[in-house]
């Protein structure tokens, strides 16, 4: 069986220490506040509330087990310290003013209520700790007496183990008898050859289509693009492009003619109406050449016209 570690409970001195220190610190709150309160036992009262609120709330911290969500242990510690807080300043005013009331300097009035609000925060945090040790110490007793009451399990017997057979004394096996020496092959055997059989190939005849091959038609080539019609520009367009067309027609004579890029960039446009513009200028050239060429040849043909009358006998 497994023994269980038992934590030993707090001492009964330890309880007297500290239940007599807070209780010491409680006395000395409630004692101060009443005397300081007046002869109003309505005053009385109130004053004596803070401390024995205080004492409440520790008896039930130490007393009474924490709730085991961590919402409700986190509301019951935060109304412990708003109660403990309430009272140590009911205690601290109450006693300060008992104190100047006695004749006590300022600062001895001010720094002696600190002597018993510390007492009572020492004192009670001890209650708290040898609280949670006597739960503790009672958890694992509990924990020890089931395990003591539990029934001890019976020993499982275990079966001996069986003694080694010995093994018969075997006769030794007589060797086998080694093969018997084949006859020799024959030195020059006579290969056989497997003819396969003859399988007829089929007949190829030559095939002759009933009627000759058409003959092969032209490739169809899709027709040409049509040139593209020119669109209608205004004055001030036309007057643009026909100031490009002689900046071209210009450069063209002096030898060095203008590309479509830097046509188009004189005149703040692309390259492709640059281009264009070229274009057209090359077509003017070329209709101004076929017109002078007609005029050479019309007055060529004026010159060499016989006159009337001539060569009449």
């Amino acid at each position: 069986m497994e023994k269980v570690d038992v934590p030993e409970r707090p001492s009964v001195g330890a309880w007297l220490s500290a239940w007599g220190a807070f209780a010491a610190g409680i006395g000395a709150s409630l004692a101060a506040n009443v005397a300081h309160a007046g002869a109003d036992a309505g005053a009385r009262a109130v004053a004596g509330w803070a401390p024995l609120a205080l004492l409440l709330c520790s008896e039930v911290m130490t007393r009474v087990p924490a709730p085991r969500h961590p919402v409700l242990r986190g509301v019951q510690v935060v109304g412990t310290v708003v109660v403990a807080a309430v009272a140590a300043l009911a205690s601290y005013r109450h006693m300060r003013g008992l104190a100047l009331d006695y004749g006590e300097d300022n600062l001895t009035a001010s720094t002696l209520p600190l002597s018993v609000d510390g007492l009572v925060l020492v004192s009670s945090i001890g209650l708290v700790v040898l609280s949670q040790m006597r739960r503790e110490a009672m958890a694992a007793e509990r924990v020890a007496a089931l395990a003591a009451a539990a029934p001890v399990p019976l020993p499982v017997p275990v079966p001996p183990e069986p003694e080694p057979v010995p093994l018969p004394d075997l006769e030794p096996v007589p060797p086998l008898p080694l093969p018997l020496p084949l006859p020799d092959p024959d030195p020059d055997p006579v290969p056989l050859v497997v003819v396969p059989p003859r399988v007829p190939l089929p007949r190829l005849d030559p095939v002759v289509p009933a009627r000759p091959w058409p003959a092969q038609e032209p490739l169809l080539l899709p027709p040409p693009d049509p040139e593209p019609v020119p669109t209608p520009t205004d004055e001030a367009t036309e007057e643009l492009w026909a100031a490009a067309r002689t900046a071209w027609r210009e450069s063209a004579a002096a030898g060095e003619p203008l590309t479509g890029l830097a046509l188009g960039t004189r005149f703040g446009r692309s390259e492709r109406w640059g281009r264009n513009r070229i274009k057209e200028a090359k077509a003017e050239l070329l209709a101004e050449q076929k017109a002078g060429g007609d005029v050479a040849g019309e007055t060529a043909q004026q010159d060499t016209r016989v006159p009337v009358g001539a060569g009449a006998a």
